[in-house]
C-alpha cells in the first residue's frame, strides 16, 4: 500500500502542492487530522521563515525608502503574507515563537520607516508634477477608503446614539506626509480635520499635498506631539497606527478632553507583525472602555480600529 503525503511549497513562482510517495510499512498516518497538523507546522515554519529573512533584510538595509527596490520587494511580500488566511492555532504558533517574540517590535520599527519614507516619496512626487491632482487617484486610495469607510459607519452610530453632531470636527493624530485618512474623513464624513503630526518632513509635505488638492482650509496640519495637544474643544479623536506613544497620548486625552470618542488603530492576529497591538487589557485601567471595533479585511486592510470611550466612574478595572 502506499500513501501520498503532500507537502506545502514555499516559493513564491510554484504553485500548488507537491507530494511524495512512501510505501505504508515505513509510517502509517492514521487519521486525517494528523495530516492536517502536518500541514500546518509546514504552514508555520514557512512563515517564520520568512518574516526571519524579511527582518534580517530590513535590519541590514541602511536606505529603507522606495528608492531601495529590495525593501520595496520584502515589504510588499510580506505585506501579501500577512492578508492571507490562517487558523488561530497557526496564528498563535507563529506568535508564541522565540525569534518573533525577540525581534517583533524591532521588525515593526522598520516596516513603520519604510512606510514613513514611502508616503513621503509619494506626497513629494505628487506636488512636483504640477498637475491637477484627482484624490481618488492617490496611492492605496482603495484600500484607505475601505478602512475608514468602516470607521465612519461606526463613529455616526456612535455619534447619533451619544447626540453628538456628526458633523463636528475630528482631530486625527499622526496623519502623516500623505493624509488619506483625513482626506477622506472631510470628504466622506463632510467634516473639518485638524491633522497633528510630529515630524517636520511630514508636516511639511502634508501641508504642500493638501495645497495641491485645495483642501487646505478644509484640512489643516499642525506640527505637534499628539501627546502635547489641548483636546478640549474636540469630542472626535482618530490615532494612527504609526503613533509610537498612543498611551501617553490617549493619557492626554483623558486629561483635556470632555467626554471623547476616540478611534484608536491597532492590529490583530498576525496583522501585527506590521503594525503595534494595543493591550487592551491596560485599557479599562488607563479609564477606556471598548464601545465598538472595526475588524480587518484579509484581502485589502491590515488594520483594526477600536472605539474608545471615558469609563464611567466606579466601571474602571483594579
Amino acid at each position: 500500500m502506499t500513501i501520498r503525503i503532500y507537502l506545502v511549497v514555499d516559493d513564491e513562482h510554484k504553485g500548488g502542492a507537491e507530494f511524495m510517495e512512501v510505501d505504508s510499512t515505513s509510517f502509517v498516518i492514521d487519521t486525517d487530522v494528523e495530516a492536517d497538523n502536518l500541514r500546518r507546522m509546514d504552514i508555520v515554519e514557512a512563515v517564520i521563515a520568512f518574516i526571519r529573512e524579511a527582518n534580517e533584510l530590513l535590519q541590514q538595509e541602511i536606505d529603507l525608502s522606495p528608492a531601495n527596490q529590495r525593501v520595496v520587494d520584502i515589504v510588499s511580500r510580506l505585506s501579501a503574507r500577512l492578508r492571507a488566511g490562517y487558523f488561530p492555532e497557526e496564528i498563535e504558533a507563529i506568535l508564541d515563537n522565540e525569534y518573533i517574540r525577540m525581534n517583533l517590535r524591532s521588525l515593526q520599527h522598520k516596516l513603520s520607516e519604510a512606510e514613513c519614507l514611502a508616503e513621503l516619496d509619494a506626497s513629494r512626487r505628487i506636488c512636483q508634477t504640477n498637475q491637477a491632482v484627482i484624490a481618488d487617484r492617490l496611492p492605496n486610495w482603495n484600500i484607505y477608503m475601505e478602512l475608514v469607510g468602516k470607521e465612519l459607519t461606526i463613529l455616526r452610530q456612535l455619534s447619533l446614539r451619544d447626540g453628538r453632531a456628526d458633523e463636528a470636527p475630528i482631530v486625527f493624530v499622526g496623519s502623516g506626509s500623505l493624509p488619506l485618512s483625513a482626506i477622506i474623513l472631510h470628504l466622506c464624513g463632510n467634516a473639518e480635520v485638524i491633522c497633528v503630526e510630529l515630524d517636520a518632513a511630514a508636516y511639511k509635505a502634508s501641508r504642500a499635498l493638501l495645497k495641491c488638492l485645495g483642501l487646505s482650509n478644509e484640512i489643516t496640519v499642525v506640527m505637534m506631539d499628539g501627546a502635547d495637544f489641548n483636546y478640549s474643544s474636540y469630542k472626535r479623536i482618530f490615532v494612527a497606527s504609526l503613533v509610537q506613544n498612543k498611551e501617553a497620548v490617549l493619557e492626554q486625552i483623558n486629561r483635556t478632553a470632555s467626554e471623547p470618542l476616540v478611534a484608536v488603530r491597532t492590529a490583530e492576529g498576525i496583522k501585527q507583525m506590521m503594525y503595534e497591538s494595543i493591550d487592551e487589557a491596560r485599557l479599562n485601567r488607563q479609564g477606556w472602555t471598548i464601545a465598538a471595533r472595526t475588524r480587518p479585511d484579509d484581502q485589502l486592510v491590515i488594520n483594526s480600529t477600536l472605539f474608545l470611550k471615558r469609563v464611567a466612574c466606579g466601571e474602571r478595572g483594579h
